[in-house]
């Protein structure tokens, strides 16, 4: 089992299991958190389509889901 957030599992699947990365997306401006399509999307889907950098989206998620102060919630 992954110990941290990846690009090709879904919104849902991170948040169900890290819910800090919730914080992530919400400090972007994403709607993920009430989106329909969070089961099916990949965090780099989401990322693409609200215009960022998949990779560094996936390190404020694992920076998220550890508990690091550095950076973004």
């Amino acid at each position: 089992m992954r110990t941290e957030p990846t690009s090709s599992e879904t919104v849902a699947e991170v948040m169900r299991r890290w819910p800090r990365a919730t914080a992530v997306f919400l400090a972007h401006g994403m709607a993920c958190a009430g989106c329909a399509m969070s089961p099916f999307d990949t965090v780099a889907d989401a990322a693409l389509s609200y215009g960022l950098e998949p990779a560094e989206l996936v390190a404020e998620l694992v920076s998220a889901s550890s508990g690091s102060k550095g950076g973004k919630p």
